[in-house]
């Protein structure tokens, strides 16, 4: 599973940057050095206490993400939490981090999976999209495939690292609850989707060639379909 999450989280670096590009391009092309100018007035001069208040939630989380590194899963607990509770820009990658931190340093799956479908949100931000994908993987096992696309909502259509992964736990669901035609079509298309991570696509290889071909069901003709279904009965031959 942290194997998982971690490709969930290389995919969300991934889509950060595809996104932030295609937001700002214009802007860049446009006048970077105004855009980052009129940035750094509004931010420490027309309102310097606000960018007093990201400035301690950002050094609030760098020293959360240092007792999770060191093993003070207590302490990075409490400090994830208080970063989440704030309900801040940076609120869904803290819940991320709170995640772990549960998952790593207690063992508690159900308390990170609640944390992660609380954050998450399909139409979100990358980090609230991550979240929502890693709860989806957490609860896999004990939802129906048809509750799993629910809860995936939009994500699973996304062109992106993030969709391709939504894409490819529908997939082994499919497989799962005994539908490997239809898990088999998920797979081939995961194979050719240019948005998938290396790793989906391996793994779809892998899908494909594990999964046997369902048989083709053979198709009536008029002459088969109106034939009596009952046997005839024989006459049997008597000697005289």
């Amino acid at each position: 599973m942290s194997d998982i999450f971690e490709e969930v989280d290389e995919s969300l670096r991934q889509d950060k940057i595809e996104t932030i590009w295609k937001r700002y391009r214009l802007f860049v092309y446009g006048g970077a050095a105004l855009l980052i100018g009129a940035v750094a007035l509004n931010e420490f001069v027309l309102h310097p206490h606000f960018a007093e208040v990201r400035a301690e939630r950002a050094k609030a989380f760098e020293q959360a993400t240092t007792q999770l590194a060191d093993g003070d899963y207590t302490d990075a607990e409490a400090g994830f939490r208080e970063l989440v509770s704030e309900e801040s820009s940076l609120s869904p990658l803290a819940a991320n981090f709170l995640a772990q931190t549960l998952y790593e340093g207690s063992g508690d799956a159900a308390g990170a999976t609640e944390v992660l479908a609380t954050s998450g949100k399909a139409d979100g931000t990358p980090f609230e999209r991550a979240a929502l994908l890693k709860a989806a993987y957490a609860k896999a096992d004990t939802v129906s495939l048809a509750e799993l696309e629910t809860l995936l909502g939009d994500l699973k259509e996304e062109e992106s690292g993030l969709g391709a992964l939504a894409r490819e736990l529908i997939a082994a669901k499919a497989y799962a609850e005994g539908d490997p035609a239809r898990a088999r079509t998920a797979y081939n298309r995961l194979k050719f989707d240019a948005a998938a991570p290396q790793g989906v696509v391996r793994r779809a290889e892998i899908a494909l060639a594990a999964i046997p071909i369902p048989e083709e069901t053979a198709i009536e003709t008029p002459a088969e379909a109106a034939a009596p279904t009952e046997p005839s009965e024989t006459t049997e031959e008597t000697g005289q």
